[in-house]
């Protein structure tokens, strides 16, 4: 049973992705400038997948592992990138466990924009820790500070 956790940060998400404001795919940007990783809250870099900080985040430490390649669907990864997605994945579970202090983690997939996936056409695996919600009150600012000393953390504790 998931909770319902108060994120007045991703009202900002939603409202400029319902204006159009939000165009072409952020996973794909994000895969093709490993410079801006820090910015861009990427902790990691495999062969075929990333993992990245959700910006607009549920809870505390709230990421997820994307592939490269533009794929909507598991089915359309090759063996390698599958393999790799779920290993990351795991590794990357035990890496925010052990970040942000809590084990109970939700990792789930959604498929398709009525299954609830954000972005619909970019495949990516949500890791939830359900152990430590972010004040609803805290500003903009602050949030994208920790998020991004957080990121720096896991990059160090990924390696």
């Amino acid at each position: 049973m998931f909770r319902i956790v108060a994120t007045p940060w991703r009202y900002r998400y939603i409202l400029d992705s319902a204006q159009g404001r939000r165009s072409g795919c952020f996973f794909c940007a994000y895969a093709e400038a490993p410079e801006r990783d820090l910015e861009d809250l990427v902790f990691f870099r495999g062969r075929h997948v990333f993992g990245l900080l959700n910006r607009f985040p549920y809870m505390w430490g709230h990421a997820m592992v994307a592939p490269y390649r533009h794929v909507g669907d598991l089915v359309e990864l090759s063996d390698e990138e599958l393999a790799e997605l779920l290993r990351s994945t795991y590794r990357a579970k035990a890496v925010i466990a052990e970040a942000v202090g809590c084990g109970d983690i939700a990792v789930g997939i959604n498929i398709g924009r009525v299954a609830g996936a954000g972005v619909a056409d970019h495949l990516h695996v949500h890791l939830v820790p359900m152990c430590k919600e972010i004040d609803p009150s805290t500003p903009s600012k602050e949030l994208e500070d920790a998020l991004r000393r957080l990121a720096e953390d896991l990059a160090r504790r990924f390696t």
